[in-house]
């Protein structure tokens, strides 16, 4: 399953807020590379989970197709 554009919006908004952070931002840093900011914010386990699921596309897709990222993108898609 490949990422759309409208999950990976509903991702970043979700992911943005926990981060306390735009979803424009976040994108725009990871798009970079740099994250350092939204990695600050975090704890240190979640913060290497979230880096080792972006530098690795089948962990980051096996995250989105759990039931619980399913139900977030559907109640951010209406």
């Amino acid at each position: 399953m490949k990422i759309n554009d409208k999950q990976l919006e509903a991702l970043l908004s979700v992911a943005s807020k926990k981060l306390n952070t735009s979803p424009e931002t976040l994108k725009s840093q990871l798009e970079s590379g740099v994250f350092d900011q939204a990695l600050s914010s975090m704890n240190k386990t979640d913060a290497e989970r979230l880096t080792k699921a972006l530098s690795d596309p089948k962990i980051a897709q096996k995250i989105l197709s759990t039931p619980q990222a399913q139900e977030i993108y559907k109640k951010l898609s209406k």
